[in-house]
């Protein structure tokens, strides 16, 4: 009861969560095409589904559920930039993107404990100040990096048919979105006295329903043989 209590009480967000079927719908008919980028994406979509309807399970029964997002966070990395590291053929940005993985995991870890003065205080955990914002960027640079590599190779012949532009569509307006929000989320996303600030706190769900959206058209592009940018 508790649970349908809050979908009522917060449509929105949990309307951000139930999307995330339409993504993992088509790729359940697309996963035969799928290359290892797209395999990646699946997981990360299973992941994002089961972490979201765990929050909002313990947020519905009062429970702070802000320590599953702090350890989601850098699997979420993992899983993106793991995509892009399949897709580019540079083995200096291969290897950077396969640093940047083993650094964030700890530093992600660190900023939970650095932003908690008490970690055994679940109840008033709070988001880490600096990992989403710092993930941001990355994810951003590595999509506007590809971007570029699309654009220099002219290897695409057909651009809104190419599965991983859509991808990074998504990604690109999901961090650039939220990239100005997150690093308030520390003094906003509290357990205790949330601060609210009107529509901004609905910001993250509309920009996710809409990457989600991308992703979708993304995956229903995918095929046997896809167009390679260093044929």
């Amino acid at each position: 009861m508790a649970f349908f209590t809050y979908i009522e009480r917060y449509p929105l967000a949990s309307s951000a969560v139930f999307f995330i079927l339409v993504p993992l719908f088509v790729a359940g008919l697309r996963y035969p095409q799928f290359n290892v980028a797209f395999r990646l994406l699946f997981i990360y979509l299973l992941l994002d589904l089961t972490v979201g309807l765990w929050m909002m399970y313990l947020a519905a029964h009062r429970t702070n559920n802000i320590l599953l997002l702090n350890l989601f966070v850098p699997l979420r990395y993992v899983l993106f930039s793991g995509m892009f590291y399949y897709y580019f053929r540079s083995a200096l940005v291969r290897r950077i993107i396969f640093y940047s993985i083993l650094a964030f995991g700890p530093f992600a870890l660190l900023d939970i404990y650095a932003s908690n003065r008490n970690l055994s205080d679940l109840h008033n955990h709070l988001v880490g100040r600096y990992s989403q914002v710092v993930e941001s960027v990355l994810i951003i640079f590595w999509v506007l990096l590809f971007f570029y590599e699309i654009i220099k190779t002219l290897k695409v012949s057909n651009i809104l048919g190419y599965p991983f532009f859509w991808v990074c569509a998504g990604l690109l307006i999901f961090y650039s979105g939220n990239i100005f929000y997150f690093p308030f989320w520390y003094y906003t996303n509290t357990w205790e006295n949330k601060l609210q600030v009107g529509l901004i706190d609905d910001l993250p769900f509309v920009v996710e329903i809409i990457s989600l959206s991308l992703f979708s058209i993304g995956i229903w592009h995918t095929r046997s043989h896809h167009d390679d940018l260093y044929s």
